[in-house]
């Protein structure tokens, strides 16, 4: 026979746990308990004294997902040369001893992951063990109904939107093969209704469209100028539809006034729906629950987080709130979302906002039933910056969030809250997420593709099963499909230092997000992000509040500073050209001259919801002109910026700086560039600190010498006909869609 140490042989011959060795010539002080433990569970045959040993093997079973309370039967039967089992449940029980009866049922009281052990022995006193996992979940009840950019049409079918390809994609989940329909220009959000009715919003042309996918037919429905009807989701035998200018959401024939706005829809369990308000305020983020049989609502809040950042985590509001994910059982709904942490800067608290330091995605959590934030729940993700979508998997468990400008998938564990995989590179500025038929599906908007895993891909690092393309053929011009890229962008490095900030993050759509940034340690201060929407790049004259840009290839300036970048430029083109108002970049850099250039193709402002009467806006434009606030605001830009003749740019000091106003390019704020008027209705607050949050306040004036102070010059009734002459300000000339 074979040599075996002591302890292993008198752990083959049968002794129990804690027995001495009968033989082997070791004194009993010696015994090393591990090893004898270590011993049994070897390998299932050994030969001992010329015989085999009979091979022992566990079995615990497959792995299951169950529900809260149900009973589990846990079976151990498949397991080899067993002569006692013994159960342990994964939360905290366990028989207290081995028994003749492999199989067993527990009922779990609480969701989780639980690791059952079942451990056999054999009658020689070998033992075996295995292991299963049972994930136990509140029982599905709700299905998800939410705006998104794509949707479970039935068990077969899912249907995408391309929203600069203009068309409707419906997959086949067996065979991956897709049929393409066209919509009108720039569709946003889809929802589908009874297998066969997909609703599509079109803000930029103020309809939806309704497509009967088994008939073919496609009708419109014009929903108001300047409604901007944008989330979508089925009701009944209709549509729920968010009208983003007025801020208020359409059920058939009724409007219901819910807040300003609006974005995302979605379904909750109690009749209810869940609406997002797009762009936060300062202090907390905005829903709200509407009834829509009465048009009740209710509001509902994110807070502001307080903390001071540090490497893992930041302070400040969740913003960018579009969708809104109810868990299948209805017990939880997601918000995916930027957290901007603008309470921070050297100004405001004394720390700097450096490039990690200033925005994260995130991910917030609200309990349906009351609307309350689970503010502990709250998830950051590192080295991310913005959440665009998420999906839950079909029992809740698992919760998928893109980042958009990341081009990753995350995945978060909910029972244990925990992050639990990533997928890398899906696609360039990923805005929808669908998990259905086993598979994820991702809608990557600027890839043009419906990229599909398996769910497993997260554990095992597969690729994808398939990239289903959303177009025949690119829709933009190959610079300005590029400049797109690079603006929505911040995986690329040379953009931004560990994915953190793109373009897009401030400026989503090209619109602002109505926040006050603290730039102090940039030589700036106090500013009030401006939309880019109609103002055609430098079509208004030069950048920025304090008119320290006059090209859009200065952002160079902040690819290389405040975004830790490596910038698009050669180094050596970038230190001939650092004055950012001297000899021009354009040219030496063909990426930024497509960035340049998607900026530059921005030249529509939102259209106004707020068209009064005729005699009304005469009135108000009669004051405007009556007041010379045309002197800095001409029309049609409704701005006089610019430079003067001596190249330097034209300022205005207006008694509206403060201390927090800071300096322009390393030198004294002299002055402030003058904002055009153009989409004033949709970007409050106003001045270049925020300092005046409507413009009630702006006409009351910062001082004396603030020529915007109204108070003494014009009764009430006036500013009100003014403000709304103002309010209908966005560059077009027809108001009608």
């Amino acid at each position: 026979m074979r040599w075996l140490p002591a302890v292993l042989l008198s752990a083959l011959l049968g002794c129990d746990d804690g027995a001495t060795p009968s033989s082997g010539g070791m004194p009993d002080a010696a015994v090393d308990q591990a090893a004898v433990d270590a011993a049994r569970d070897m390998a299932p045959e050994v030969a001992v004294d010329g015989a085999a040993a009979v091979a022992v093997v566990a079995a615990a079973g497959p792995d299951q997902a169950v529900d809260v309370g149900a009973q589990v039967l846990l079976d151990g039967s498949a397991s080899q040369g067993a002569h006692s089992f013994q159960w342990d449940f994964g939360d905290g029980r366990r028989q207290e001893a081995p028994g003749a009866e492999p199989a067993v049922t527990v009922r779990y009281a609480a969701p989780g992951r639980y690791r059952a052990v079942l451990t056999v022995y054999s009658a020689d006193g070998r033992r075996r063990t295995d292991g299963a996992l049972i994930t136990v979940t509140h029982p599905p009840r709700h299905t998800p109904q939410h705006s998104a950019t794509l949707a479970a049409v039935d068990a077969h079918r899912v249907v995408a939107l391309s929203t600069d390809g203009a068309t409707l994609t419906v997959v086949d989940t067996e065979t991956l093969t897709a049929t393409r329909r066209a919509t009108g220009p720039q569709p946003r959000r889809l929802a589908v209704r009874d297998g066969r009715w997909v609703g599509v919003t079109r803000p930029d042309d103020d309809l939806v469209e309704i497509h009967d996918l088994d008939g073919g037919a496609v009708e419109e429905r014009p929903m108001g100028p300047g409604a901007a009807p944008f989330g979508i989701v089925a009701l009944g035998d209709d549509f729920a539809v968010t009208l983003q200018g007025p801020g208020v959401v359409a059920v058939g024939q009724h409007r219901w006034p819910v807040g300003p706005d609006l974005r995302g829809i979605a379904a909750l369990p109690d009749g209810r729906l869940a609406v997002t308000r797009w762009r936060s305020t300062p202090a907390q983020g905005e829903l709200w629950a509407l009834d829509p049989a009465s048009g009740a609502t209710t509001p509902w809040a994110l807070a502001f987080d307080p903390q001071l950042a540090s490497d893992t985590e930041i302070g400040g509001v969740p913003t960018w709130l579009d969708q809104v994910v109810v868990s299948p059982a209805g017990t939880e709904a997601a918000v995916p979302a930027l957290q901007a942490n603008v309470g921070q800067g050297l100004f405001l608290n004394g720390e700097r906002l450096d490039f990690d330091l200033a925005l994260r995605a995130v991910v917030a959590f609200i309990d349906p039933a009351t609307g309350a934030e689970r503010f502990e729940q709250r998830k950051q993700f590192d080295g991310r910056g913005f959440a665009s979508a998420a999906a839950y998997s079909p029992r809740g468990d698992y919760l998928y969030v893109a980042t958009r400008g990341s081009r990753t998938v995350e995945r978060l564990d909910r029972l244990t809250g925990t992050a639990s995989g990533t997928l890398l590179d899906v696609g360039f500025a990923p805005e929808g997420l669908l998990v259905h038929g086993g598979r994820l599906w991702v809608e990557a908007s600027l890839s043009r593709a419906l990229v599909v895993y398996d769910l497993d891909a997260f554990d095992t690092g597969a690729d994808p099963v398939a990239r289903v393309p959303l177009v025949d053929a690119e829709p933009l011009e190959p610079a300005l499909r590029r400049g797109k890229v690079l603006f929505n962008d911040s995986a690329d490095p040379r953009l931004s230092r560990d994915g953190y900030i793109a373009c897009a993050h401030c400026h989503l759509d090209g619109d602002g997000d109505n926040l006050v940034w603290d730039f102090t340690d940039r030589g700036e201060g106090l500013r009030n992000t401006l939309s880019l929407l109609g103002r055609a790049g430098t079509g208004h004259g030069p950048l920025h509040w304090s008119a320290n840009f006059d090209e859009v290839q200065d952002f160079e300036h902040d690819l290389r500073g405040p975004f830790a970048g490596e910038g698009l430029m050669a180094d050596g083109d970038f230190a001939a050209h650092a004055d950012p108002l001297g000899e021009p970049k354009a040219g030496l850099s063909a990426d930024l001259d497509a960035l340049a250039a998607y900026v530059a193709s921005l030249q529509q402002a939102r259209r106004s919801p707020w068209r009064p009467d005729e005699a009304l806006r005469a009135e108000g434009e009669a004051l405007f002109a009556a007041l010379a606030c045309g002197d800095c605001h001409p029309p049609p830009s409704y701005t006089d910026s610019g430079f003067l003749p001596d190249g330097s740019p034209r300022l205005h000091a207006i008694g509206t700086l403060g201390p927090g106003s800071g300096q322009r390019l390393g030198d004294a704020l002299t002055g402030i560039d003058t904002p055009t008027l153009i989409g004033l209705w949709d970007s409050a607050p106003y001045l270049h600190d925020g300092s005046a949050p409507d413009l009630v306040a702006v006409f009351q004036g910062r001082s004396a010498e603030d020529p915007h102070r109204l108070t003494d010059l014009a009764r009430p009734g006036e500013i009100s006909a003014l403000i709304r002459f103002l309010e209908t300000l966005d560059g077009r000339e027809d108001p009608a869609p």
